[in-house]
């Protein structure tokens, strides 16, 4: 431990690790530098966040053509779950989907279907605060292994 308070560097492998930890699994960057709290507490949150968002009927970005800047913005915050993302877009599409196809497939019918019931607002926002979440927690993660993040008690 630092005099200032500040917990000391990981090394540059250990950081790599623990962003890549992270990017695998929300909280996981965490717990590879050894803080136990911070990453059960923040990895708590984006699951909390990404599981709402699931169970409020929340629709999972897929690019549209469209509106390729926007529906583009949208999937990026979606993507940042990580593998969550993945996992949900299994079990809604039915296979890993990113792109909006043609209207009449049935991943367009139930990107249609979910964005019309009345909770998937919610349920949408949760899904991005999740993705977008996890994208700062990537970046704590590396400052807390870089020793730029005080340690009170190694949350």
């Amino acid at each position: 431990m630092k005099e200032n308070g500040e917990a000391p560097a990981a090394t540059p492998a250990q950081r790599w690790v623990a962003i890549l930890a992270g990017a695998v699994f929300p909280g996981l960057g965490y717990l590879v530098l050894r803080r136990w709290r911070r990453g059960l507490l923040l990895g708590g949150l984006v699951l909390g966040s990404f599981g709402l968002g699931l169970a409020h009927d929340g629709t999972l970005a897929l690019r549209n053509p469209e509106q390729p800047f926007l529906s583009t913005l949208q999937l990026v915050g979606n993507v940042g779950a990580g593998p969550l993302d993945l996992a949900a877009r299994i079990a809604v599409y039915g296979g890993p989907r990113y792109r909006l196809p043609h209207e009449t497939h049935s991943v367009a019918q139930t990107f249609r279907s979910r964005m019309r019931l009345p909770t998937s607002t919610y349920g949408t926002a949760y899904l991005w605060i999740a993705g977008l979440m996890n994208y700062l927690l990537l970046f704590d993660v590396w400052d807390v292994g870089r020793g730029l993040r005080p340690s009170a008690g190694r949350s």
